[in-house]
């Protein structure tokens, strides 16, 4: 019997490109695509699949979320099953999220899909994936522990790159498609999170952390 599959990802291309490794391996089937957190949900709910693939940031909603919130969901509510992520983080303290969260494995969106197929060799012999092609988490300089910052959402992880970079709170909304009291909201509670009181704080502690150079 096939082991089943349910596939999500807000990229219909890149549900495309999951679904082609999947389907060259005789031993899974695709028995669901969801776009979005609920739609997931609701096609774990249907099916009871062994293994979720899905994305880390997709679009979510109040009461499933996304990034580490959504897989700590996933394993909380269904435990028999094993979930892979898809993701385009390469921070290592937000990876560490997702394996903290309950994630059996982490592939990196940037490269090549074929390495969905270890993944899921290594969930069949029930072990956990670690990529050799992502960095693993270390301490960061300046006394904050690295666990701080995967209490980021991928939101907020995203507005203060952004804004470590220069941009304003308002430049910031328009590139991510936000209310500009949205994102203020989203900065404000990652700072808060960082322990960063000022706009200084906050660039200091980027810079000193090598967050995003």
């Amino acid at each position: 019997m096939k082991t089943t599959i349910v596939i999500a990802d807000d990229h219909p291309i890149i549900l495309a490109g999951i679904r082609d490794v999947i389907d060259r391996d005789p031993r899974f089937t695709v028995v669901g695509e969801a776009d979005g957190p609920e739609t997931l949900i609701a096609l774990v709910q249907a099916h009871t699949p062994e293994i979720v693939i899905t994305d880390y940031n997709m679009p979510g909603d109040a009461t499933f979320g996304d990034g580490a919130r959504l897989i700590a969901y996933l394993r909380r509510t269904f435990p028999a099953v094993s979930v892979l992520v898809l993701t385009m983080v390469s921070n290592p303290s937000i990876i560490a999220a997702m394996y903290r969260a309950g994630a059996r494995g982490v592939v990196r969106k940037t490269g090549d899909l074929d390495e969905l197929g270890m993944a899921l060799n290594a969930v069949l012999a029930k072990r956990v994936y670690r990529s050799p092609a992502l960095p693993r988490e270390q301490a960061l300089p300046g006394g904050v522990p690295a666990p701080a910052v995967a209490l980021l959402s991928p939101r907020e992880f995203e507005v203060i790159r952004l804004f470590a970079t220069g941009q304003s709170v308002g430049d910031i909304a328009k590139r991510l498609n936000r209310s500009t009291k949205t994102v203020s909201t989203q900065k404000v509670n990652a700072m808060r999170k960082l322990g960063a009181r000022t706009d200084h704080d906050l660039i200091t502690f980027c810079l000193e952390s090598d967050l995003f150079w």
